[in-house]
C-alpha cells in the first residue's frame, strides 16, 4: 500500500537516512569502535517501521517489539535480515557481546537491502532521493546543501562539493558565536601576517636572504595559526579532525567565496572554475561531505541553544 509523501514524512525520512548513513560511517571504523554501527542501523530501521505504521494508521502500543512491526506491516520485505540485525544489536546492548567484522558487514548489507526495497514500497520513492538537508536547522545552510545535492545529481559533482564547502563556511560564520568569547576569537581568521610578509618584501631588498627567510617564516606562521584556529573550532564543536581533514581534501581549495552569494553570475564563475570542474567525486565521497555538513550544523545548533548571553547584554539587545 503506497502513501503520498507529505512534508512531515519527508523530514522523518531525512532523519532516518541520516541515521543510516551514520551507521554506515561507523561500520567503517575498526572494531570495537565499529560495533556502534549496529545501534544506529537498528534505530534507523525501527524509526522507519514506526513511520510506516503511522502513515498507514496501523495501531501500535508500548509493548510492540521490533519484530512485531513485520506482523503489522506484512508486505514489508527483509524480515530475516532484520532479525539478524536485532539479534546482533541486542547482543551488544544487553549482553555486552561485541560483534565480529562479518556481523557488522552483514548488518550494513541487510539494512541497505531493507531500505532499498521497502521505502519505495511504502512511499513510491527511494530513501536515497530524500535530501538529508531537511534536518539542518539553519535556513541558509540548508539552502546551500540542497543546491549542492541538485548539482551532484546533475552530474556536476565538483560544483556540489564547492557548494557544500560554502554551506560549511556559512555555518561557521554565523554571527551568533559571540559576546567577545573564546568562540568568536578562534573563528576570526584575519591575522594580517601574510600582508606583513608582503610589506617586508616590498620595503626591503628581495634578494636579501634574511628578508626572504623572515618573510617565508611569517607566511608559515600565518598558515599555522589558521590551522590551529580550524582545529580549535572542531574541538569546540565536538567534531572529528580526521573527518574535517578528509572534507578539506575533497572540496576545492583554489577558490574564494566572497560576500555576495546571491550574484548568480559570480557564483557560476566559481562553480565553473578549473579546480571545481576538475573534481569528480564518487557518490560515497559526496555523501560523506554532505553528512559532515549536516552533522556540523546540528552540533552548531546544539551549542547555540546552550549559549546564554550575560543578563545585562540580553536586556539591551547587545
Amino acid at each position: 500500500m503506497m502513501t503520498m509523501l507529505d512534508e512531515q514524512s519527508v523530514k522523518r525520512l531525512a532523519y532516518i537516512r541520516m541515521l543510516y548513513e551514520q551507521g554506515v560511517s561507523q561500520a567503517r571504523q575498526p572494531l570495537p569502535m565499529g560495533s556502534s554501527s549496529l545501534l544506529s542501523l537498528h534505530d534507523a530501521v525501527e524509526m522507519f517501521l514506526v513511520l510506516t505504521c503511522d502513515v498507514r494508521s496501523v495501531p501500535v502500543d508500548k509493548n510492540t517489539t521490533f519484530l512485531d512491526y513485520f506482523k503489522k506491516a506484512k508486505d514489508l520485505s527483509g524480515a530475516a535480515g532484520m532479525r539478524r540485525l536485532n539479534d546482533a544489536r541486542n547482543g551488544l546492548k544487553h549482553a555486552a557481546g561485541l560483534p565480529s567484522a562479518d556481523t557488522v558487514e552483514q548488518a550494513v548489507r541487510d539494512t541497505f537491502a531493507f531500505f532499498d526495497d521497502n521505502v519505495p514500497r511504502v512511499f513510491d520513492a527511494p530513501l536515497w532521493s530524500v535530501d538529508t538537508s531537511y534536518v539542518i536547522p539553519q535556513e541558509e545552510v540548508r539552502k546551500w546543501v540542497s543546491r549542492a545535492s541538485e548539482r551532484f545529481e546533475a552530474d556536476q559533482g565538483g560544483a556540489g562539493l564547492a557548494l557544500l564547502q560554502l554551506a560549511l563556511l556559512t555555518t561557521l560564520r554565523d554571527p551568533s558565536w559571540p559576546y567577545g568569547s573564546l568562540l568568536s576569537k578562534i573563528s576570526r581568521r584575519e591575522t594580517h601576517l601574510r600582508k606583513l610578509s608582503g610589506t617586508f618584501r616590498k620595503i626591503f631588498d628581495r634578494s636579501n636572504f634574511h628578508v626572504g627567510e623572515f618573510s617565508g617564516q611569517l607566511d608559515r606562521l600565518d598558515d599555522t595559526v589558521g590551522a590551529l584556529q580550524d582545529a580549535m573550532q572542531w574541538l569546540v564543536l565536538g567534531g572529528s579532525l580526521h573527518h574535517y581533514a578528509r572534507f578539506q581534501a575533497l572540496t576545492p581549495r583554489n577558490i574564494f567565496w566572497g560576500g555576495d552569494h546571491e550574484d548568480e553570475a559570480a557564483m557560476e564563475r566559481v562553480l565553473t572554475s578549473r579546480d571545481v570542474v576538475g573534481r569528480k567525486p564518487t557518490r560515497e565521497e559526496f555523501e560523506f561531505c554532505r553528512q559532515f555538513v549536516v552533522t556540523t550544523s546540528l552540533r552548531k545548533a546544539d551549542i547555540d541553544a546552550h549559549v546564554v548571553p550575560p543578563s545585562w547584554r540580553a536586556s539591551d539587545g547587545g
